[in-house]
C-alpha cells in the first residue's frame, strides 16, 4: 500500500492490485476472446454473417428442375428452375458469467484466473460447436447413406470400407452440386475405429507428421475434424461436406464480455463479475453440401 500526494490531498493506491496488468478487465476480456479464437472448429465451418435481430428469414435451396442441353440452330435455351422454400427461425442468445475474487486479484493469481478464462472460452467454444453439429445432422434435405459399411470389423467377413463410404458420401455431393465436398467431421470413437485399418495404419507409420501431431491430416482428400458433437451417443455416424457452402452463421451478437465490480453487487470479496455472451444460430440453406453416414457400428 502506498500513499500518493496530489497537492493538499492523499489518495491510497494498491499497488498491487493495479500495477498487474494481466488481471484489468480489458485484459481478461480480450484473453478469452484470443483463447475463444483459438479453441474454434464449428465456426471454421460456417462464414458468419452479422444479423442485427431476433429473427431471420431466409431461402432454403431445394433440388434443381432441368438441365443443361445443346443448342441448335433454331432452338432455344432449356430453362433452369431453382426451387426453394423461405423459412423463419429466431436467433437466442447465449453465455454465462464467472467472477474473480478479491484475494485473486489482490494477490495477482494469474495461473488461477488463466484456467477460468481458458473454461469459459471451452465452455462456450463447445456449445457453439454442438449447435452447428446438431443442425448438420438434423436439418431436412441433406444426402443420406443410412447402411455404411461397420467400421468395427476389420478384416474378413462383414469388414469395413471407409475409404468406399467416403467416396460414396463425395459422390452424392457432386452429383447435387457439381462441387468436391472439403471436410469429414467423425466422433474421437470412429476415429479410433478408422486408425484400426491397415491401409490407415500403413499411412500412419510411415508419415512423420502423425507422430508428431498424433492426428491422421487428410483421407481421400476430405480434412478430418473431430469432435463428439456429431454423434453424442456414439451411433456411428460422420457427416461429410463442403465448409462454406452448406450455409452461415446468422449472428445477433458476436462474443461479448462485460464486467462489473463486485462490491456493486454487495459482495467486497468478489472483484468482478464476467458476463460472457453471444447471440447466433446456424443456418444450413443449402443442405445439398452435406452427407450423412450412418450405421458405421453395424446393428447397435
Amino acid at each position: 500500500m502506498s500513499t500518493t500526494a496530489f497537492g493538499n490531498d492523499f489518495q491510497e493506491v494498491n499497488l498491487s492490485w493495479n500495477n498487474d496488468h494481466a488481471i484489468q478487465p480489458k485484459i481478461i476480456a480480450a484473453r478469452i476472446k484470443m483463447t475463444y479464437e483459438k479453441l474454434l472448429i464449428g465456426r471454421y465451418l460456417l462464414d458468419a454473417v452479422p444479423t442485427p435481430t431476433d429473427a431471420v428469414s431466409y431461402i432454403e435451396e431445394q433440388d434443381i428442375i432441368g438441365n443443361i442441353e445443346e443448342i441448335h440452330e433454331h432452338g432455344s435455351l432449356p430453362f433452369l428452375e431453382f426451387t426453394h422454400r423461405r423459412i423463419a427461425k429466431p436467433i437466442r442468445q447465449y453465455g454465462a458469467k464467472f467472477q474473480i475474487t478479491t484475494q485473486e486479484a489482490l494477490f495477482g493469481n494469474v495461473n488461477t484466473i488463466d484456467r477460468k478464462i481458458e473454461k469459459v472460452a471451452y465452455h462456450m467454444r463447445f456449445y457453439e460447436d454442438a449447435m452447428i453439429f446438431n443442425h448438420i445432422v438434423s436439418t431436412p434435405g441433406t444426402n443420406e447413406i443410412a447402411t455404411g459399411t461397420n467400421w468395427t470389423i476389420t478384416e474378413g467377413l462383414g469388414a469395413g470400407d471407409p475409404i468406399a463410404d467416403l467416396e460414396q458420401a463425395k459422390r452424392l455431393i457432386y452429383e447435387t452440386t457439381y462441387s468436391y465436398a472439403t471436410d469429414v467431421i467423425m466422433s474421437p470413437q470412429m476415429y479410433e475405429l478408422m486408425t484400426r485399418f491397415e491401409f490407415v495404419r500403413n499411412k500412419l507409420y510411415n508419415s512423420s507428421s502423425f507422430v508428431e501431431t498424433g492426428r491422421v491430416p487428410s483421407l481421400v482428400g476430405l480434412n478430418i475434424i473431430i469432435d463428439q458433437s456429431i454423434d453424442p451417443f456414439n451411433e456411428g455416424r460422420i457427416a461429410v461436406l463442403r465448409r462454406r457452402s452448406f450455409g452461415y452463421l446468422a449472428e445477433a451478437i458476436p462474443l461479448t464480455i462485460d464486467s462489473v465490480p463486485g462490491i456493486t453487487m454487495g459482495n467486497p470479496q468478489i472483484s468482478a463479475v464476467y458476463f460472457t455472451y453471444a447471440m447466433a444460430t446456424p443456418i444450413i440453406d443449402a443442405p445439398e453440401n452435406i452427407t450423412i453416414v450412418s450405421g458405421l457400428r453395424g446393428t447397435i
